[in-house]
Formats: structure tokens, sequence, C-alpha cells
């Protein structure tokens, strides 16, 4: 009886936990997403038209590149999640996109993730997936997600102080 009884405490305490683990990103990863996104979006809109072709480096990619790469990884990370491929913009067009174009298509990128947040199946995101030979939750794709946009988001501040154009001030906690 004794047996019987622990088993199910232990089952009940590694289920609540994986439960409220769960609460718990629904909640509170959104909230951060959202400032993430928003000083990504100000970094975006700091930086003068006429710099969105510039380069730090002659093998980089330029300003708008960034961007770009930014939105392209989370069409390709989001399909991990939602198993749909979203395509945001056609990388043909890239030439041609002006800066609000660029801005719009990051505002549409970061939308489509906050609404993967909200619609995700209860229990889906500690789902293992094969990512890069790795089994890996759809929890961290998230966190990848914003990693690689924090990445490139720091990349571009470079190219702003390289124009000599202030940094907008971080949009943290």
């Amino acid at each position: 009886m004794k047996r019987l009884f622990l088993l199910v405490v232990l089952y009940l305490f590694f289920n609540t936990n994986e439960a409220n683990a769960q609460a718990y990103f629904k909640e509170e990863f959104p909230k951060v997403w959202k400032r993430a996104a928003h000083y990504t979006i100000a970094v975006a809109e700091t930086m003068p038209e006429s710099f969105y072709d510039s380069k730090v480096s002659v093998d980089g990619m330029s300003f708008k590149e960034q961007q770009l790469h930014i939105v392209t990884n989370i069409s390709f990370l989001g399909r991990l999640i939602s198993e749909e491929k979203t395509a945001f913009y056609d990388k043909e067009d890239i030439n041609t996109l002006s800066k609000e174009e660029v801005i719009g298509i990051l505002k549409i990128a970061f939308n489509y993730v906050g609404e993967l947040m909200e619609n995700i199946e209860p229990g889906e995101t500690f789902k293992k997936i094969k990512f890069n030979n790795e089994e890996i939750s759809k929890e961290n794709i998230f966190y990848l997600i914003r990693d690689h946009m924090t990445h490139h988001r720091g990349q571009s501040i470079i190219y702003l102080r390289n124009q000599g154009v202030n940094v907008p001030k971080y949009i943290g906690w």
C-alpha cells in the first residue's frame, strides 16, 4: 500500500510540475517575446533607409539582409513547431524591398511567432522533435528563435554604430 501511495505521489508531482512549467511558459514567454520583438523593430526603424544596404564587411550581410535573415529563420524554425511552411517574403525581391516593407515583414513574422505560442496545444511545448541531429523540445525551438533574433539584432546594432546612428534605448525587462 505504501508503495502504491508513493507511486501516486511521484506521478502527481512530476505531472504537476510539467503542467506548471507549460503554464509558466505560455504566460511568461509571450511577454518576453513582445519586448524583444519591439526592440528589434526599434533597431530596424532607427537605421536610415539610405543605409539599409550597407555592410560592415564585404563578405557580410547588409543591414537589410540581417533583418530578413531573422525572418527566414522564423520561417524555418516555425515549421518545426507548426509543421507548416510559411514564407514571409520572396527572396528574389530582396533588392527591391524598401525599409518600410522590411519592417512590415518583421512585424508579420514576429506576430506569427506570437500566434504559434498562443495556439500551441497543451503538452506540445515539451514534445521532442529532431533538430540538428538532436532531440529538442518545441519550447526550446521558441527559445532558439528568440536567441537567433537577439544575435542578429546585436549585429544590426553594430551596423547602426558603424554609420554613426544612435542606438535606441534598450527595451528589456
